[in-house]
């Protein structure tokens, strides 16, 4: 089984759940579900976190290592995975710090960097010594929508044309779930960005503030158009509606999976063998593992989620410009409180 260090304790590193959940979305709940990873050391500045952490999750981890420091956690240099679960203007230190301790891989929470600059000088240092960074755009790894951009990829509604997403927020912080999503099913090859949205309060001094997601358009290369709504559509948040020349779909993290024909006939999906709903966090850590073990790559890791920062970063570009933004952003420098 492969180690894992988690740092920060915050909620969904371990507080959103429990131990008795049927499939915790948390990391802490993930890896307690998955027989390829084990929890060996957990860090937070905060004593009251760590003491708060022990009384929910210690009884499930009686050899657990507890720290004050995240560099004292990462000094030992034996953990094969490390999750980087502190908010996000500490990402690029705390990333930092971990890629220098050269673990086998990273597991890092969204947003994975307040500025393009900083994730560049993130994964130049990651390629340097080979190791992949998985960012958490979590809801992607969801069963059902797993199974689905599988079977959309061999043809299932035909070729894909539109895929329209629902879920506002703040563009870094929160809407990027549905972004991923969008390019789950449209390639992760966009070509253009346009946005509208809200600038919100004013940030702390060398920040710029996160807006908030009004309307979305993404072109990419493959000729798919991606729309992303910033707001819950009929059937909530986070889940999209794919169009393509043989059908549509409806598949979302909360949503019904639906599939019609061009003419709005029912497809039945019993025949796929959809799998049931678990932790999405378990199948995450599960495909790290698989990895390690020389399998394919984990989803949302390296250009994926390289991609999906991208856009958002666009996004935030052509809020605050009115303008069609171009890709990959020629301003790697804006600095955003992407505080998700």
């Amino acid at each position: 089984m492969y180690k894992v260090g988690v740092i920060g304790l915050g909620h969904i590193a371990a507080m959103y759940e429990t131990p008795e959940s049927k499939n915790p979305y948390c990391h802490v709940g993930g890896i307690l579900k998955s027989s390829k990873v084990k929890l060996t050391k957990v860090a937070d500045m905060s004593e009251e976190a760590r003491v708060k952490f022990r009384s929910v999750w210690g009884d499930c981890f009686s050899d657990l290592q507890y720290y004050d420091s995240s560099q004292k956690m990462l000094d030992s240099k034996d953990l094969d995975i490390i999750a980087v679960c502190v908010r996000g203007p500490h990402h690029f230190q705390v990333m930092m710090e971990a890629l220098a301790a050269s673990p086998k891989a990273v597991f890092l929470e969204k947003p994975p960097s307040c500025s393009l600059a900083e994730m560049d000088e993130m994964m130049r240092m990651a390629a340097a010594k080979n190791i992949p960074i998985t960012v958490s755009y979590s809801r992607h790894w969801n069963l059902h929508m797993l199974k689905m951009q599988e079977l959309v990829k061999k043809g299932l509604i035909g070729q894909v044309k539109t895929v329209i997403g629902y879920c506002g927020g703040t563009v870094l912080s929160f809407a990027s779930h549905t972004t991923d999503l969008i390019c789950q099913f449209a390639g992760y090859c966009p070509s253009t960005v346009y946005a509208s949205g809200e600038i919100l309060d004013q940030a702390p001094a060398g920040f710029e503030s996160e807006p908030s997601l009004t309307h979305m358009v993404i072109h990419f290369e493959n000729g798919v158009t991606g729309i992303q709504v910033g707001a819950n559509g009929e059937h909530g948040a986070f889940y999209c509606e794919v169009f393509g020349t043989k059908g549509s779909l409806r598949v979302g993290m909360y949503t019904d999976t639906v599939v019609r024909t061009t003419n709005g006939e029912l497809v039945d999906l019993t025949p796929y063998h959809i799998s049931e709903r678990e932790s999405v966090f378990t199948t995450a850590y599960d495909q790290i593992a698989n990895h390690l073990n020389g399998g394919p790559l984990p989803d949302c890791t390296n250009d994926d989620f390289v991609t999906v920062n991208e856009i958002g970063f666009a996004a935030i570009e052509s809020i605050y410009t009115g303008k069609v933004v171009e890709l990959p952003n020629r301003d790697r420098t804006r600095k955003i409180f992407a505080n998700g």
